[in-house]
């Protein structure tokens, strides 16, 4: 096939704001669609890596702790560092359960509760009432 004779991509001319809004969205439902999606046209592939695709990103369908494989490992980092509550919940169960540093997971589940995750919101209630802090922390209950 020429190149002149292939058809214009329509999605390759809407502007960067609106594929990033679009890739969010389907993020936020799916991640599962979202990798499909990526797969639509170059654009999509190169928006998908922005900050707000990954805060918005579901984890719903994930297993708790994916961090073996280094590209789901990967992926959660970079949700992680955008602000996703889900992502955050996550690291901090995994740092406060299964590490030598459970300072560091405690105040990892408390970013995700105070963004108000229920998981998080429950989670974090129920470490602080195991170990008498929640007076220290002023938690609602």
């Amino acid at each position: 096939m020429d190149v002149r004779d292939r058809q214009p991509n329509m999605l390759e001319d809407l502007p960067s704001k609106m594929i990033v809004e679009i890739l969010s969205k389907v993020g936020q439902d799916s991640s599962a669609q979202l990798f499909i999606a990526k797969s639509v046209c170059k654009a999509f592939e190169r928006h998908s890596e922005h900050a707000l695709v990954y805060k918005r990103l579901s984890f719903d369908r994930w297993c708790i702790s994916p961090w073996g494989d280094p590209k789901l490992a990967h992926i959660l980092f970079m949700a992680m560092y955008s602000g996703n509550p889900n992502a955050i919940f996550r690291y901090g169960l995994r740092a406060y359960f299964d590490s030598i540093y459970p300072n560091i997971g405690l105040h990892s589940l408390e970013k995700p509760a105070n963004m108000q995750l229920k998981e998080a919101c429950y989670v974090y209630g129920l470490v602080l009432f195991a170990s008498h802090q929640t007076q220290k922390k002023n938690l609602e209950l």
